[in-house]
């Protein structure tokens, strides 16, 4: 029998890819804690996984972002996103929620556009946009490598 650890909500195990795609989650988080070498190492990962460079890419600048501009970040996620989307789509499961994550986008993508226009952005906006563009990434994410 598994442990609790390696069991999915329905009881079965879970797959390979969920945890790798935990583990992107996790380095995409602790972006400012990681090192250089260990984000060489998921990238290496990522052109194992055969994602396009431009995805690739995209991934280094939201990781090693040296710039404290929420707004730029969450920018690069719906951008990765939206990359991925086109690149890795026919990848994806049958009951990918493909239309549900465009229109997701787009409300992010219009939400940065609206705080980025006040003159002073509201932190708990765009505190929200970020936790809104990271969990679309790692969704979009985790259904690219399953």
């Amino acid at each position: 029998m598994p442990n609790k650890a390696t069991m999915g909500k329905s009881g079965s195990k879970v797959k390979t890819g969920g945890k790798a795609a935990a583990a992107i989650g996790i380095v995409t988080m602790l972006a400012s804690y990681i090192t250089p070498e260990m984000i060489e190492k998921t990238v290496s990962w990522l052109k194992d996984q055969r994602f396009s460079d431009k995805f690739v890419e995209l991934f280094k600048m939201i990781s090693q972002s040296k710039d404290n501009n929420p707004l730029k970040k969450i920018g690069y996620q719906c951008d990765a996103v939206e990359e991925a989307i086109e690149t890795k789509s026919a990848e994806f499961p049958d009951d990918a929620p493909v239309a549900q994550w465009h229109q997701e986008l787009a409300k992010i993508r219009r939400g940065v556009a609206l705080i980025s226009k006040e003159t002073q952005p509201d932190r708990r906006k765009t505190r929200l946009l970020q936790q809104r563009s990271k969990k679309l990434f790692n969704s979009v994410f985790a259904a690219a490598i399953n």
